[in-house]
């Protein structure tokens, strides 16, 4: 027997348009794509504040990735709800599907003990459930990936030095001679350091050192720091820089010296008697001379210093001999700027050598007499007289009626003496180590400081350092987040799964409990289409009033009271302990 056949009519409602796009949930989608940025953004967080100082955040990072698990967070849970929705209508799509099976679907969406107690019922939303409800966890794990610590920072940087490329001159010279700019001897007289000492007689040799440069000295004799302001270093500054310096030219060779008799036995009577008279005039075992030079027929003010010293405990053989000459240039320092201490000095370890010379200076040595006819203003006097009342020292020995004896000038000698045990007067194995370095490297720095200090405004340089200093720095722990991108990303996967096969339904749906009842067929609302979205239903009947209460019906024989949502008039409040039918 064949079956009936009957004649479906058509409605007039929305149809039923399942696709792949059309029906995509964008907005849980975009919100898993969201809270992936989220995963993301900690990590650049993490990876940009890594070993950057503090100051260089205005907002800590701590307080960004707070931010940033808070919106992953809110996100993942966004995108779960979409897709349990998803999965609860394609689940009702199925041949095989049962109520159970619906509600064990929304259950486990909302509820983290359902999901954690599912059993043999264990489902993909389930786990997304579970696995989202661990996400949280990132938080505190970003807040202790990032912390605070002292580091050591290094980068290049802009600094300024206010230093001169050549010490003022007092006076500008013409053809006519030396005559006085009126502008520069105000700004050299009463802004920076117009000359450094002044020189006597007919040799012009420096007699006396001008008060601004005494200044100078002083500092320079209790190793004071030179100080910059405004410099722009904040730690430690490795830099180049251009000022008024020195140029030196130094030899060496070697003298013969005889405090002994240690002569062979070959020796004549006239050799030994040779060698008695030079024991008896003795030798200069130590010497330190300096020379000047300048004077008003010279184009640029030369110094020299002599050394000579007797480097063996030998009482026969040769004395170190070393002879410099000093002319003022425009050299290239290394220097180092103490940001925190708003001070700069030459590099450690660096000498005269290490000084790149741009070009040497040729100026008049002395000026006209301004406050004696005797004195001459000198631009690089002072700083040679300075140099030789600190170096200037001289230790002779010889044999004399008692056995050797020792004559000493200048206080600097005994420095550098190297006497072998206890020094004896009848020993004449004093010696000396080489003073030169120290003297050399003095002139350097006492150069560096009169640049300085001579220095106005305008001599202002910018040159880019290396600087480096100790700072409180932000610090990543990747072990931690590498925890926190885990359970994330754990519950970021979970939920995809939970998304799939939304292309086979036709419309927009959600888990409103209007839109559920339609699909259930629940009486009261029959009226609208049945293929119509929460939307549409809201539309059509959202304004009818209901309530859910006890309805009762009659038959021929019996009364059943059932609960129900129902018209208002034909429901009433249930009563305690009240039994209800089917």
């Amino acid at each position: 027997m064949l079956p009936c056949q009957y004649n479906v009519i058509p409605g007039k409602g929305n149809p039923w348009r399942p696709g792949f796009f059309r029906r995509a949930p964008w907005l849980g989608l975009s919100a898993l794509l969201g809270a992936f940025a989220g995963v993301v953004g900690a990590v650049i967080i993490l990876y940009l504040s890594d070993g950057k100082p503090i100051h260089s955040w205005s907002v800590q990072p701590t307080v960004y990735l707070a931010i940033s698990s808070a919106v992953t967070n809110i996100l993942l849970h966004f995108a779960l709800t979409q897709a349990v929705t998803v999965a609860w209508w394609q689940r009702a799509l199925q041949k095989d599907t049962t109520i159970a099976d619906l509600h064990r679907n929304w259950d486990y969406g909302q509820s983290l003990w359902a999901a954690l107690t599912s059993g043999r019922h264990f489902s993909t939303i389930a786990l997304a459930s579970i696995l989202v409800a661990l996400v949280p966890i990132n938080g505190p794990l970003l807040q202790r990936a990032s912390r605070i610590q002292q580091g050591h920072f290094e980068q290049m940087t802009d600094v300024r030095v206010n230093i001169v490329a050549e010490i003022p001159e007092g006076y500008v010279t013409s053809k006519k001679g030396y005559q006085r700019d009126t502008l520069a001897v105000i700004m050299r007289t009463y802004l920076g350091l117009r000359y450094t000492g002044y020189l006597s007689n007919r040799a012009h040799q420096p007699a006396l050192l001008s008060s601004r440069f005494v200044q100078i000295v002083q500092e320079f004799n209790q190793k004071s720091p030179i100080s910059v302001n405004n410099s722009g270093c904040k730690g430690s500054c490795d830099a180049q820089i251009t000022g008024a310096g020195l140029v030196s030219n130094c030899s060496k060779s070697d003298s013969p010296f005889l405090l002994g008799d240690d002569l062979p036995e070959s020796a004549s009577d006239e050799e030994r008697q040779n060698a008695v008279d030079q024991m008896i005039r003795g030798t200069d075992i130590f010497g330190t001379y300096l020379s000047w030079f300048g004077g008003p027929q010279m184009t640029s003010e030369i110094f020299s210093l002599g050394v000579q010293y007797k480097g063996t405990t030998d009482c026969v053989g040769t004395l170190v001999v070393r002879n410099c000459t000093f002319r003022p240039a425009t050299v290239t320092y290394p220097i180092v700027i103490n940001g925190n201490s708003s001070s700069v000095s030459l590099a450690a370890g660096t000498t005269m050598s290490d000084d790149k010379l741009v070009g040497t200076v040729s100026v008049p040595s002395t000026a006209e007499g301004t406050l004696d006819s005797s004195f001459n203003m000198s631009t690089y006097g002072g700083f040679f007289k300075s140099i030789s009342d600190t170096y200037e020292s001289t230790v002779h020995m010889n044999f004399g009626a008692i056995g050797y004896q020792i004559f000493n000038e200048g206080a600097i000698s005994s420095r550098y003496v190297n006497a072998s045990g206890r020094l004896r007067s009848l020993n004449c194995s004093m010696a000396f180590r080489d003073p030169t370095e120290d003297i050399i490297a003095d002139f350097r720095e006492l150069m560096f400081r009169t640049a300085i200090a001579s220095a106005q405004p305008l001599n202002e340089q910018h040159v880019t350092a290396h600087e480096s200093f100790e700072t409180a720095v932000y610090v990543s722990s990747y072990r931690f987040l590498a925890l926190a991108v885990l359970f994330s990303l754990l519950g970021w996967f979970a939920t995809i799964p939970v998304f799939t096969k939304w292309w086979y339904l036709g419309r927009t749906v959600t888990l409103s409990p209007v839109e559920v009842a339609k699909a259930f067929g629940a009486p009261g609302l029959h009226t609208v289409d049945s293929n119509a979205d929460a939307k549409r239903i809201l539309k059509e009947i959202g304004d009818r009033e209901i309530r859910y209460g006890v309805m009762v019906t009659a038959d021929r024989f019996n009364e059943r009271a059932r609960l129900t949502m129902g018209e208002p008039e034909r429901t009433r409040m249930p009563n305690a302990g009240e039994k209800f039918t089917n």
